[in-house]
């Protein structure tokens, strides 16, 4: 009878620099798949080694040892998985990289959720804030176990996810506030260009088992009259009423795939409900991120749209080209366009005027949901920072990636004429606008001259004064030609 001989390899201590060390040997049938094996061995170990190699045997040595250490032995013909080196391993390799990372930030989370800091975000710890995070807590290490156990069983159930290409992806980066979610959604509308991920798959469903599960749920659903359906639109409206003059949004809506960072605690937005300032880490990406950082993060994303195109292409038969939308994205675009080198890149933009203080009120707006006591200085101080290197970033660098791989849109323009906007995209970067899409575009630029924002606020009553604008963001007033504000309505 023929075995398969398989062998187990870990690394020693990364920081060691130490080689590949053998830590057993299995020999199976040849009907046994290396999974199986794999899971025969042990979760635990799982989480520590791979398999390196098998060959085939006639049968076990007496000495296990000899196929490591004999000269004579039979060389491993057929490699299941080749490890690289430890700080270039790739992500299906690696998975557990990002999870024991994960697992390794969470007490420092933990102590920010509860132990106010003076000069923090949060500088008491008020009853709102404890009975939130109380709450909050068991809700995201359930959404970290689920989530996380599922896209681990992507690579045993549909490893072919890995083999899809992201061709010419578009993406809108630009400043928050600047008209990136309208453009994102006009340009969502054209489904036979372009894919993008809603709400709930990014947050319920960033895995291909988590998406066939609501699939399936889905046509059970719809079989039986979409009972559930119906009562998820109605939740959801009350849900998210309250959102509406900030940022509108729905389960179904198109949205960041930022949030689908979320399991390997990447996303910016976790600053909200965790108060940890090493967060604001992540809005200088491009600037302050190691070239190991970097890597892991675009190797991260790289397969959270690999498995949206794979499900697209095998269950909606869909290979349209990938849309995404994130102004969190502008801080490390160079990062993006390193690792996805045909990618578009769209740059919303606005006066500082009215950006700067509809971010800071829009931020504060979150915070207030996590707790009674926020430190509003240390969120206009830092938030202001972040948008003047936001601004600094995308005029000094994004026409380094070339002509034909970016574009700006301002945000008056995109409000005043949507049409003619997205027109001028397709355009600069040669796709045909086709007739149904052109029709759907005069329809919304009727619907936006009807439009007016409900979200109100002031800079002063922020603490942003005019005067400091003009002189924190100068080179935006001077390089795009906005007039500076004399002062701000009190």
């Amino acid at each position: 009878m023929e075995y398969r001989h398989i062998h187990f390899l870990r690394y020693q201590d990364r920081l060691s620099g130490s080689g590949p060390c053998p830590i057993a040997e299995v020999y199976i049938t040849e009907q046994t798949t290396n999974a199986v094996a794999s899971i025969k061995f042990g979760i635990k170990n799982l989480f520590r080694c791979r398999i390196y190699a098998s060959h085939r045997v006639r049968h076990p040595p007496s000495h296990p040892q000899s196929c490591w250490q004999c000269s004579t032995a039979q060389p491993c013909h057929k490699t299941v998985s080749v490890l690289p080196h430890p700080g270039h391993r790739d992500l299906t390799d690696r998975g557990t990289i990002m999870v024991w990372s994960v697992l390794a930030r969470l007490p420092r989370l933990l102590w920010f959720s509860f132990v106010p800091h003076r000069s923090g975000p949060y500088p008491k710890l008020s009853l709102q804030r404890l009975v939130v995070m109380l709450a909050f807590w068991p809700i995201f290490l359930c959404y970290l176990i689920i989530t996380s156990l599922c896209l681990c069983l992507d690579h045993l159930l549909f490893p072919g996810f890995k083999h899809v290409t992201i061709s010419r992806p578009w993406m809108v980066i630009g400043i928050p506030r600047s008209g990136t979610t309208f453009l994102h959604r006009l340009l969502a509308g054209d489904q036979q260009h372009f894919t993008t991920m809603t709400l709930q798959q990014l947050i319920f469903a960033p895995s291909i088992v988590q998406r066939l599960i609501g699939l399936a749920l889905s046509t059970l659903d719809r079989t039986l009259g979409a009972p559930v359906h119906t009562l998820l639109v109605r939740l959801q409206r009350q849900l998210f009423a309250g959102l509406d003059g900030i940022h509108s949004t729905g389960l179904e809506q198109p949205e960041e795939d930022y949030l689908g960072l979320i399991p390997a605690l990447h996303c910016f937005l976790l600053i909200l409900p965790f108060g940890d300032p090493a967060l604001m880490r992540l809005a200088y990406f491009d600037r302050d991120a190691s070239a190991q950082e970097r890597d892991s993060l675009m190797r991260y994303y790289r397969r959270l749209v690999q498995r949206h195109l794979y499900v697209q292409k095998h269950w909606h038969k869909s290979e349209a080209t990938y849309l995404c939308k994130n102004p969190s994205f502008t801080p490390l675009f160079q990062t993006l366009a390193t690792a996805f080198p045909d990618a578009r890149f769209i740059a919303c933009l606005r006066t500082p005027d009215q950006a700067v203080p509809s971010q800071v009120s829009s931020i504060l707006i979150g915070a207030r949901m996590f707790s009674g006591s926020v430190n509003k200085a240390w969120w206009c101080d830092n938030l202001v920072a972040m948008l003047r290197f936001y601004y600094s970033h995308l005029l000094s660098n994004l026409s380094d990636v070339g002509p034909d791989r970016h574009g700006f849109v301002r945000m008056e323009q995109l409000a005043g004429a949507p049409s003619a906007t997205v027109t001028a995209l397709y355009k600069r970067f040669h796709l045909p606008l086709t007739e149904h899409y052109r029709r759907w575009l005069a329809e919304e630029d009727t619907q936006a001259k009807a439009y007016r924002s409900a979200h109100h606020y002031r800079g002063s009553a922020l603490g942003i004064s005019a005067q400091d604008l003009c002189v924190r963001f100068e080179f935006v007033y001077r390089d795009l030609g906005y007039p500076q504000p004399e002062q701000f309505e009190t």
